[in-house]
């Protein structure tokens, strides 16, 4: 019998509306990850935690694939131990098992001590979080960058220069993600600008059988040391609504109020739009 400390109320994710769900790792009791989460987990998911070596990276693990089963049992009437997870065609994390009334896609991101799950109604959606503090190479851009970004980074003083690798990088990778290729696809082959304030473009090159018009994005910050950005399939004319949560797994959660710093089809949801439910 699995405790909880509060119960899990459902609520279904509304069309057009895409949600973040965030678990910083020092807020999670260590006993209760033990005690509590390890029973949520299949018998397989125990056993790869056992196999990873450093007890960080357990931590980790064990509070993604919590917070996935919790945050999906938030939108469906399913206890969050019987969850079945596999992957599709193109290597993204899906449901198997049960399939909900309302289709769930969601897509999970982690670095430092953050872990974030994404959720939408059916839309194809990536999340990519980077701790700002970690180290990288800002001299080897063409690995990781088209020449449009190129010029526009080397443009920049060298403090910038770093923060705009992080930004042009989350949003690369969010793209990535959404279409579930992976580094499969160049990096070089999609372009990010930032044409005014608060303003995101994406362009493709011509190889990339994708339209750049079909994806909205959104891009913010979280306690000045996380860089967040997600991206998803547009689902009309209509923006797509973002709300963002920070939780403790079966405990306790607060709605956030990011400000975007930039986004193209997607805006932040109205607080009078959504209650805050359960845990």
């Amino acid at each position: 019998m699995i405790r909880r400390a509060q119960p899990i109320r459902v609520r279904p994710l509304e069309p057009g509306r895409i949600e973040l769900w965030c678990a910083f790792l020092p807020d999670l009791d260590a006993e209760r990850l033990e005690e509590v989460y390890a029973a949520l987990l299949t018998e397989a998911e125990r056993a790869r935690q056992r196999r990873l070596r450093f007890a960080e990276d357990r931590r980790r693990d064990l509070a993604a694939r919590v917070l996935v089963r919790t945050v999906l049992s938030r939108y469906a009437s399913v206890p969050p131990e019987t969850w079945v997870f596999g992957v599709d065609a193109r290597g993204r994390p899906r449901i198997v098992a049960p399939q909900p009334a309302t289709p769930l896609q969601f897509n999970i991101a982690h670095s430092g001590d953050l872990v974030v799950v994404g959720v939408a109604p059916g839309n194809p959606l990536g999340v990519d979080v980077e701790q700002l503090a970690r180290r990288t190479d800002t001299t080897r851009l063409e690995r990781y960058f088209a020449p449009l970004e190129i010029r526009q980074m080397r443009a920049l003083p060298a403090r910038a220069r770093r923060l705009r690798f992080f930004e042009l990088w989350t949003l690369k990778e969010s793209y990535l993600k959404a279409r579930g290729v992976g580094l499969r696809m160049p990096l070089h082959s999609l372009a990010f600008e930032f044409p005014g304030p608060g303003a995101v473009r994406m362009s493709l090159a011509a190889a990339v059988p994708d339209r750049a018009s079909r994806w909205a994005f959104a891009q913010f910050t979280l306690r000045d040391e996380y860089m967040l950005a997600v991206c998803a399939e547009r689902a009309g004319l209509q923006p797509l609504q973002l709300a963002v949560h920070e939780v403790v797994p079966l405990g306790s959660q607060r709605r956030l109020a990011p400000r975007l710093a930039r986004a193209n089809g997607i805006e932040a949801a109205s607080p009078a739009g959504m209650a805050e439910s359960g845990s």
